[in-house]
């Protein structure tokens, strides 16, 4: 025969739990939260309030990610492939928006070079110099979109770093790894293909995925 029971509120957690009559006054653990306390006892036909005896456990405090050494060195990579893209690259975006002709005159200069290597078309020094001329202006015009791509990807990148350093946005940490390994932020690619295909790996790794877990 069940026996009969009242009603009780955990005045810690408010959980109702079911107190059998011969447990009234006597101290109960509350199922739910696991607070301890004086179940209430009749007086006048009406229930005492219980009485809280003590508070539920505290939860253990998180223990701190550590960053795995293989996930630390990417991500400097990706800082620094960031710092010295935008660094660069707001050079370029300071030049081309305060001073196009001497823009120009930087594309200009690197018309030679780029007929060593075999752009251009062979010709009299007149129609080669007008052809230069003419690739100048086209490579200036190239880059008053690109420097300004360039220079915004050099900020993603940089984010993607700190991305990985703290465990947030995975996807967006995974997206800047390939920025910085094409080299859009027009940067030295060397670094940057180390850096981006490196994080790649780790991201893809466990430990990677653990990291950004919270």
């Amino acid at each position: 025969m069940t026996p009969e029971t009242e009603i009780v509120a955990c005045p810690a957690c408010k959980h109702l739990l079911r107190v059998p009559l011969d447990w009234l006054g006597t101290q109960v653990q509350c199922p739910e939260c696991k607070a301890m306390f004086r179940a209430p006892v009749r007086v006048g036909g009406k229930l005492t309030e219980p009485e809280l005896i003590a508070r539920p456990p505290a939860a253990p405090a998180p223990v701190p990610r550590r960053l795995d050494a293989m996930l630390l060195l990417p991500a400097f990579g990706l800082l620094l492939c960031g710092v010295v893209g935008a660094v660069v690259n707001g050079v370029f975006l300071y030049l081309f928006v305060t001073d196009p002709a001497g823009a120009r005159g930087w594309a200009r200069n690197q018309v030679p070079a780029l007929r060593q290597i075999g752009f251009g078309t062979p010709g009299t020094p007149e129609e080669q110099a007008a052809e230069d001329e003419q690739n100048a202006e086209q490579l200036a015009g190239v880059y008053r979109w690109l420097v300004p791509v360039s220079f915004a990807v050099s900020l993603a990148v940089f984010a993607g770093g700190l991305s990985i350093l703290w465990g947030r946005n995975y996807r967006f940490a995974q997206v800047a790894c390939v920025l910085a390994a094409v080299n859009v932020a027009h940067v030295c690619c060397v670094p940057g293909a180390l850096a981006g295909l490196w994080g790649l790996l780790m991201l893809g790794s466990d430990e990677g995925r653990e990291h950004f877990l919270t």
